[in-house]
């Protein structure tokens, strides 16, 4: 149902009052607020219903941002603020869709409200939008709605949303830094090669100095690097393309994580941050309510390691061939002992959900170690790099110096 936005006054104090409508029609909505005793001073059509429509026209398209995941994180937490103080869906839905900052956004808690406006559930609804919220996030609000317990099961799905945007950033933390060594690197060596080698060797020349093998080596690349920059900056785009485009394959994805997975330096890092997200989103899922084979199969879809994804499946198996979960995990091979031990206590006890939380918590820290440990293998490293690619071109430089000098003489 469309929503109006109005301005107008009170007929019986003259105050003026402004806010959001539901109507069928711009001439419902003025008799709306006749028989609310408001006199009409403006009134249009929200335009962010149109949008929610597909309505808003191919400019209007071009005008949305798809929403962040913390724009969902915000609003997944007003709306449990809301309903933990006891404010009614529809009304929580409405307050979300005008207090986000995302429009997208907006228009989709305007549908969503409109749709349980219509009857159906606040699970059902969301699932149109399932490529915005996720399957977790939907998955959990059914089973929050079965156990009558919306308000908690939103609020752990805003905490899920904020680790999760932590998890990135510290994965995004990790690799900026040798990202940007290596094409602060990349940059001094084609400086040296373009600039600073040819007018080098043009001094050599004029002073008619013979040139050491790797000075004309070096030269010889400065040389071939200037006459083909064309096809140098070709293949380098290719290959970037390429590789992205290889890595979106479901083969090439699989060999990249695989990879990725038992790289030196990264390996160990990544591993850990799989490790945490499995065991910080299986806890939020097993405490909404989720049976653990569901349970698995949503984290499987979250890991974001095919490596782990495989192994998640292959447990999975097991425990519907009732195996326990510590077990099958186990005979996976891909989880540490100290998750295993762990996970086997917390079905001895009952509070597997606590345990899980845990080690989500354990390996967060180790995240942030490891991270500042890799920062500092990574620059000394890179200075290495750097120091030697310096000290060849000093050496290429030096030994026609020496030549001259001993022609002098």
């Amino acid at each position: 149902m469309p929503l109006f936005n109005y301005k107008g006054q009170q007929s019986s104090t003259g105050k003026q009052t402004k806010g959001t409508l539901e109507a069928e029609s711009l001439r419902e909505a003025k008799l709306k607020l006749r028989k609310m005793n408001i006199l009409v001073l403006n009134i249009q059509e929200n335009t962010r219903t149109k949008t929610a429509e597909g309505k808003g026209g191919f400019l209007a398209s071009l005008n949305r941002k798809p929403p962040k995941m913390e724009d969902i994180a915000i609003a997944t937490k007003q709306f449990s603020i809301l309903l933990k103080s006891a404010v009614d869906i529809n009304d929580a839905l409405r307050a979300v869709s005008q207090q986000v900052e995302n429009e997208e956004l907006s228009c989709i808690y305007i549908r969503v409200r409109e749709l349980v406006s219509e009857g159906k559930s606040l699970s059902a609804a969301h699932t149109p939008f399932a490529k915005i919220f996720g399957s977790i996030y939907i998955n959990m609000i059914g089973a929050a709605e079965k156990a009558g317990a919306l308000p908690l099961v939103m609020q752990r799905l805003s905490e899920f949303i904020e680790y999760q945007i932590d998890i990135r950033r510290k994965i995004v933390g990790a690799l900026t830094y040798p990202a940007l060594m290596v094409v602060m690197a990349i940059g001094v060596v084609i400086y040296l090669f373009v600039k600073i080698m040819p007018q080098m060797t043009k001094s050599f020349t004029a002073l008619k100095v013979t040139l050491p093998w790797y000075t004309i080596l070096m030269n010889n690349v400065s040389a071939w690097m200037i006459q083909w920059w064309v096809v140098c900056l070709s293949i380098l785009v290719g290959s970037i393309v390429s590789i992205f485009t290889w890595s979106k394959s479901p083969k090439g994805k699989e060999s990249l994580d695989r990879f990725l997975y038992r790289a030196p330096i990264f390996g160990i890092l990544i591993q850990k941050v799989t490790v945490s997200r499995f065991s910080k989103t299986l806890s939020t899922v097993l405490s909404s309510g989720v049976r653990i084979v569901e349970a698995l199969e949503l984290t499987k879809k979250v890991v974001g390691n095919v490596v782990m994804e495989k192994a998640l499946e292959e447990a999975i198996n097991r425990v519907q061939d009732g195996d326990k979960l510590a077990a099958a995990l186990e005979k996976t091979g891909q989880f540490p002992v100290m998750v295993i031990h762990m996970l086997r206590t917390g079905e001895k006890t009952g509070k597997m959900e606590e345990m899980l939380t845990n080690i989500a918590q354990v390996y967060d820290d180790d995240v942030n170690n490891q991270i500042m440990a890799t920062t500092r293998l990574i620059e000394p490293a890179m200075m290495l790099f750097m120091a030697g690619v310096v000290f060849m071109m000093v050496m290429a430089i030096i030994g026609p110096m020496m030549s001259a000098m001993n022609q002098l003489n």
